[in-house]
Order: C-alpha cells, then sequence, then structure tokens
C-alpha cells in the first residue's frame, strides 16, 4: 500500500509538470508580443451548388517561425489554387500565402478526396497584405477572425470551399 501511494505521489508529480510546460508553450512572445501558439483549425464550407466539404489543420511549430499546414476535402474535382487568405478593410481577400496555383503545379487534375495539400510556411513566404510582416501578425490575424483558407476548382475559381481559422 505504501508503495502505490508513492507511486500516486510520482504519477500526480509528473502530470503537473507536463501541464505546467503545455501552459507555458502554449503562451509564448514573438517578437516581443504575446501570441497564442498551437494549433488553428477552419472547417471549409462549400459555395452554393457545391457538395464539396473539408478540413484544415494549421500547427506553429515548436520554433515559433514555422507553421505546418494539412487541408482535406471531398467532393472536390479539378483544384485550381489554394490559398490562405486575409480579409481587408474592403471587405475583400488579399492571398498571403500560395500553397497551390495551376500556374505553378498545374491543375490537381479529376476527384479529390483526402489530403490535397500539406507542407510548411515561413513569414518569408508571406504576400499580399501580410508581405513583408512577422509570423505573431499572421497569428494575430487568426486571432482576429481575419484569415480564410480557400481552395477553388476549374467550376468555382474564386473558390469552392472557404473557411475561416481560429485557435482550437
Amino acid at each position: 500500500m505504501v508503495r502505490s501511494k508513492a507511486s500516486i505521489v510520482v504519477v500526480a508529480g509528473i502530470s503537473m509538470l507536463i501541464m505546467a510546460s503545455t501552459l507555458l508553450i502554449s503562451q509564448s512572445r514573438i517578437y516581443g508580443q504575446e501570441v497564442q501558439v498551437g494549433k488553428f483549425t477552419a472547417d471549409l464550407q462549400p459555395r452554393a451548388g457545391s457538395n464539396a466539404t473539408g478540413k484544415v489543420i494549421l500547427q506553429a511549430l515548436p520554433d515559433l517561425k514555422t507553421i505546418w499546414y494539412s487541408i482535406n476535402a471531398s467532393g472536390l474535382k479539378d483544384v485550381t489554387n489554394v490559398a490562405i487568405s486575409q480579409e481587408t478593410t474592403a471587405g475583400r481577400l488579399s492571398d498571403v500565402v500560395i500553397i497551390h496555383t495551376s500556374s505553378g503545379q498545374g491543375i490537381m487534375q479529376g476527384a479529390q478526396n483526402g489530403t490535397i495539400a500539406t507542407g510548411n510556411f515561413t513569414a518569408s513566404e508571406f504576400s499580399g497584405a501580410l508581405e513583408g510582416k512577422r509570423m505573431a501578425d499572421f497569428v494575430k490575424a487568426i486571432g482576429d477572425g481575419k484569415i480564410v483558407v480557400r481552395v477553388a476548382s476549374s467550376a468555382y475559381p474564386l473558390g469552392e470551399l472557404a473557411g475561416k481559422l481560429s485557435i482550437s
């Protein structure tokens, strides 16, 4: 019985250390600005007339300079563009990270079901409204509800699927 109490105390201590570490990792400072790091998600909704669906996961890597992403979808055909965009004050979307373009990589021909894009990006790849900005600016824009992931197809050149990223 004494041994099991000691084991419980050790397990409880380890659990508390893990929880404290998680809290320290989940909020960090980037360029002197406190930001939430961790996982960001979006449920991609179809445009009228489409039955496509999708899910996006972004994960800030421990270096706080790199974002890993995975974009999954079903019901798509002939994907032409995949981009992360930021809403501007005029209500328009400005692409800030280009993940796939038909002019660069060609059209993803045929039916697309499953992972359509996965990879990493850094602030050096920002364009549009975030060009020259820092990763902290991108993460803040997610927190402000201004970052949208869009997937365009031949049938829907302005975007067949879209969804706002949020902090998970």
